[in-house]
C-alpha cells in the first residue's frame, strides 16, 4: 500500500478542470496536464481506460461540476462502473442507450433527437438551417476517401431528398424530426413526391427551393435509384429496428445537457460499432451545434478513439475550443488513427493536441519518437592496445546519442507513460490507475468486461463535487 495502515491521503486536490494524469518518479507528486486537447496512444491491455479514460474522467468530474463532460463508451465499460457512483456524488448524470446495453440506467437515461441540432437551429433562426442541413446530409452521405467527382451526382441528388425531408418534418413538428420519421418517408416514395408537390406552391421559399429540386430530380429516369440510396443512408433507423424511435418526443436537447453540466455517457454495442457511424455522428454534430451557440463548455473524452465514427469531430478540433469544447482521443496507435481518418486528419490531431501521452509503441512510432526527442551529448570511452608490448591507450570523445532509442521506447516498462507538454517538452512519470484515485477507488463498481474492480490502492485524493441543485 501506498500509505501506512492503507490510510488516505490526507489533502483533497481539487484538479480545477485539469486531468490528472500521474505522478512524478521522484517523489509521486501528482500531475495535472494543462487544459485543451490531447491524444494518447497504447495496444491493447497496455492500460488506455484504467490509466488515461477513467483517471481523466474521475478528476473532470471532480471540479467545476457546472461544466459538461461528454463520454464515448464505445466499449461498455466505462459507465458501468462509475454512471451510478458519479449521480450518487452530486453529479447530474445522463446515458444515451437508445440500443438498450444498459436496462440497469433507465432512471439516468435521457431521450435524445439525432436531429438535434436541426431542430435547434429551426427554432434559433430557420435562416441558418441551410448550413445545419448541410452538415447533416453529409454525415449521412460522405464523401469517399479521395473524392470520388465522377459519381458526385448520384450522392448529391439522395442528399437533396434528405435535405428536403428533414425540413418538411421541421415544419409540421419539432417533436417528430427525427431521423426514423424521415426513414418512414423515404420508404413510401409516392407520399415523398405528393409533400414535394404541396410545398412547391405552399411552402416558405426555402422549403419550395428543396421540393422543385425533389421534383426535377423525380422526373429523371434515376429517380427510384436515388430515392433507393437516401433511405439506405438511413437504414439505422428504418422502421423495425432499434433506432427507429430513437429521439421522438425527446425529454431533453444537447443545448440543455451542456448547460446543466451533466456528465453525458454515449454507449453503444461494441459489436455493432462500425455500423453505427450516422447515429453517433448525429449526436456529436449536435454536441458541437450546442456549444458554437454558446451552450457553454464540453470536454469529450473518446475512448477507443479509431473504434468510433468521430470524423466529424475530428475536423472541428480546430475550431472547438474557442468555443469551449476540449476533445481527449485515446485510441491504440497513430497508424489507427491515420487509417481511420487519413494522414491529414491524424496531423491535425497532433497539431491540435496540447498534451500527448504514449503507453506503448510500434517499431515505425517508436523511430518517429525518438527522432522527435532529439539528441543528447554523451562521453564515450575507447580502449586501445598496441604490439609489441602491453601498451594501452584510453581514449574519450564527446558524442550525440538519442533522449531515447527505438529500443528503449519498445521497451517502456508497463506502469510508466511519455508525455509531451506544449512548452514543456517529453518526460517519463509513473501512470495513475483508477484504484489509486480516492474516494472514488472503493465506490467504482465492477468492470462487466474485464471481471472484478482492483483492490483500492489510494495514492491521491480528490475533492468530491457538490450534492446536485
Amino acid at each position: 500500500m501506498s500509505f501506512p495502515f492503507n490510510k488516505l491521503p490526507g489533502r483533497a486536490i481539487d484538479p480545477e478542470g485539469r486531468r490528472l494524469i500521474g505522478f512524478t518518479f521522484e517523489d509521486r507528486e501528482p500531475i495535472f496536464a494543462p487544459k485543451g486537447h490531447s491524444s494518447t496512444y497504447a495496444a491493447n491491455g497496455t492500460g488506455k481506460t484504467t490509466c488515461i479514460g477513467v483517471p481523466g474522467l474521475l478528476s473532470l468530474a471532480s471540479s467545476e461540476p457546472r461544466k459538461a463532460i461528454f463520454m464515448f463508451d464505445s466499449k461498455e465499460e466505462i459507465a458501468a462502473q462509475v454512471a451510478n457512483m458519479l449521480d450518487k456524488q452530486g453529479r447530474k448524470v445522463a446515458v444515451i442507450d437508445d440500443m438498450g446495453v444498459h436496462p440497469e440506467f433507465a432512471h439516468l437515461r435521457v431521450n435524445l433527437n439525432p436531429f438535434g441540432a436541426a431542430v435547434a437551429t429551426y427554432r434559433h433562426d430557420q435562416r441558418d438551417l441551410v448550413f445545419t442541413l448541410d452538415t447533416i446530409v453529409n454525415a449521412l452521405i460522405p464523401e469517399p476517401a479521395g473524392g470520388d467527382a465522377k459519381n458526385k451526382w448520384f450522392r448529391d441528388v439522395p442528399r437533396d431528398i434528405n435535405r428536403f425531408g428533414i425540413a418538411v418534418l421541421l415544419k409540421n413538428s419539432t417533436a417528430l424530426a427525427t431521423p426514423g420519421s424521415l426513414s418512414d418517408i423515404l420508404c413510401d416514395p409516392a407520399m415523398l413526391k405528393g409533400l414535394a408537390e404541396i410545398e412547391a406552391t405552399e411552402g416558405h421559399p426555402m422549403l419550395q427551393a428543396l421540393a422543385r429540386t425533389v421534383l426535377e430530380a423525380a422526373s429523371h429516369e434515376s429517380w427510384p435509384q436515388h430515392v433507393s440510396e437516401a433511405r439506405r443512408s438511413l437504414y439505422l433507423f428504418s422502421p423495425g429496428t432499434r433506432l427507429h424511435d430513437a429521439g421522438i418526443n425527446a425529454s431533453i436537447s444537447h443545448e440543455d445537457l451542456i448547460r446543466e453540466g451533466y456528465i453525458i455517457f454515449l454507449v453503444g454495442p461494441q459489436r455493432f460499432m462500425n455500423s453505427l457511424g450516422p447515429y453517433y455522428a448525429l449526436h456529436i454534430l449536435a454536441f458541437c451545434d450546442a456549444l458554437y451557440n454558446g451552450a457553454g463548455a464540453l470536454r469529450i473524452l473518446a475512448d477507443e478513439f479509431t473504434n468510433s465514427p468521430l470524423a466529424s469531430m475530428v475536423s472541428a478540433l480546430t475550431t472547438l475550443r474557442a468555443f469551449g469544447g476540449e476533445a481527449h482521443m485515446i485510441s491504440q496507435s497513430r497508424s489507427e488513427v491515420i487509417r481511420k481518418f487519413g494522414a491529414r486528419e491524424a496531423e491535425t490531431i497532433e497539431d491540435n493536441s496540447i498534451t500527448k501521452h504514449w503507453l506503448s509503441f510500434s517499431f515505425e512510432e517508436a523511430e518517429r519518437v525518438s527522432k522527435a526527442m532529439g539528441e543528447q551529448h554523451a562521453v564515450a570511452e575507447g580502449l586501445n592496445g598496441e604490439r609489441p608490448g602491453l601498451k594501452t591507450q584510453t581514449n574519450m570523445s564527446l558524442i550525440k546519442q538519442p533522449q531515447m532509442s527505438p529500443a528503449e521506447l519498445m521497451a517502456l516498462p508497463r506502469g510508466q507513460v511519455l508525455t509531451h507538454i506544449q512548452g514543456v517538452g517529453f518526460f517519463r512519470h509513473w501512470a495513475v490507475y483508477q484504484n489509486q484515485i480516492a474516494p472514488y477507488c472503493n465506490l467504482i463498481a465492477d468492470n462487466p468486461l474485464e471481471g472484478k474492480r482492483l483492490p483500492p490502492d489510494p495514492k491521491v485524493k480528490l475533492v468530491i463535487p457538490g450534492r446536485k441543485s
